[in-house]
């Protein structure tokens, strides 16, 4: 009789062992919010397609501590509601562990108490410092924040010479963001708006705002938006003889860019992240190894490069197996967000080094930018 008891004992331990160990090594589920129609696919399709890339190769070599992963992608139509809507589907529903997205500024923004109602991470990959400034628990970026790329772009600006900035901004959280932040850096710099232009990115016109900005003598045109304005700002300037340089931010720093605006893209400037150039990087800098993988990892699952918003995905996606490695149990949705936050790790967008009062992990020291002009059909690195 004791003997049959000790055995009954021994098999539930067993059993309750194997039970926990199941659990601590379950499939970790991400939910992606991307745009993979509408206007912003272009930054929801690669940003989808590095995710998955990565996660196959991650998985064919045995997932990461034990874990497989796995990817469930919704399409927000770039649309702020929509993805509320499907934040809600992927917490509710699927049980992910963690949120990837959105892609752009005014979708994210509009995720922020959702996120933190639900308590579930979020890597959000958007530009906008208001993500991550104030700090909420739960919402964490992979792209560095407008104030990042603006204190760049100045700087550059300030090594040309340049005192006088047209500014042109469309009207939503990225655009408006830039400008709020644009406008608090300029007395470190030296410099002053000549004249500040909105538009809505989807117009199909903007030469009123580009005659403004060639009547106001400003030494240079900054356009900060994403893609379409840009392009259309392009070739109005163009048609209207606007004879400054044009310098668009990182926001629209992709080859669409300039393919769409055809002569009119002949000399433009972009502050865009090194993906587009790989060949731009140091031999010594940290970054390169990181962004030449992914470069010749996804041109040779995709037969064409990458757009330079996969490495927002790319990134979120090494920042979340750096927290699952640090995490010592079993990984929830608390473990992650805790382990996040603790996160410290080489990215194509830079070095990222999280605390709990810094959800953004990247400063100006990350150097996650360079400046880039189209000359005869290819982009070069700019003096």
């Amino acid at each position: 009789m004791l003997f049959r008891r000790g055995l009954f004992l021994l098999l539930a331990a067993s059993l309750s062992c194997g039970t926990a160990l199941a659990q601590d090594r379950k499939t970790i589920r991400i939910g992606a919010i991307y745009p993979m129609t509408g206007s912003a696919s272009f930054l929801g399709i690669p940003e989808d397609r590095a995710l998955r890339m990565k996660v196959d190769e991650i998985n064919a070599a045995g997932g990461v501590n034990g874990h497989q992963l796995e990817v469930i992608t919704y399409d927000t139509e770039g649309n702020g509601a929509k993805a509320v809507q499907q934040l809600r589907r992927l917490v509710d529903s699927d049980k992910v562990d963690v949120i990837f997205g959105p892609s752009s500024s005014g979708e994210a923004l509009q995720t922020i108490e959702p996120v933190n109602e639900a308590k579930v991470p979020e890597i959000a990959h958007g530009g906008t410092e208001k993500l991550v400034n104030p700090t909420t628990k739960w919402v964490f970026n992979s792209v560095p924040t407008d104030r990042v790329a603006l204190s760049y772009v100045l700087s550059w600006f300030k090594k040309k010479g340049f005192k006088t900035i047209a500014f042109m901004s469309s009207a939503d959280g990225y655009g408006q963001s830039g400008k709020n932040v644009l406008e608090s850096l300029l007395p470190e710099y030296g410099m002053k708006i000549a004249t500040a232009e909105e538009f809505n990115r989807q117009d199909p016109d903007m030469t009123a705002q580009v005659l403004r900005a060639k009547q106001s003598n400003a030494d240079v045109m900054l356009i900060w938006s994403a893609l379409p304005g840009p392009t259309i700002i392009a070739r109005n300037a163009h048609a209207v003889g606007y004879g400054k340089p044009i310098v668009v931010g990182y926001g629209a720093a992709s080859n669409e860019l300039v393919e769409k605006a055809g002569p009119a893209g002949e000399g433009l400037y972009i502050s865009s992240f090194r993906l587009l150039a790989p060949g731009s990087l140091p031999e010594n800098d940290p970054v390169r190894p990181v962004t030449l993988k992914l470069f010749a990892d996804y041109l040779k699952k995709y037969k064409e490069p990458p757009a330079n918003f996969a490495q927002h995905s790319h990134d979120a996606l090494l920042i979340l197996l750096q927290a699952i490695k640090g995490i010592k149990g079993a990984v929830t949705r608390e473990s992650l967000r805790d382990a996040i936050e603790k996160v410290e790790v080489v990215g194509a967008n830079g070095r990222f080094k999280f605390s709990p009062a810094d959800h953004g992990g990247l400063d100006s020291s990350s150097n996650p930018l360079v400046m880039l002009q189209w000359v005869k059909g290819k982009w070069q690195v700019a003096p």
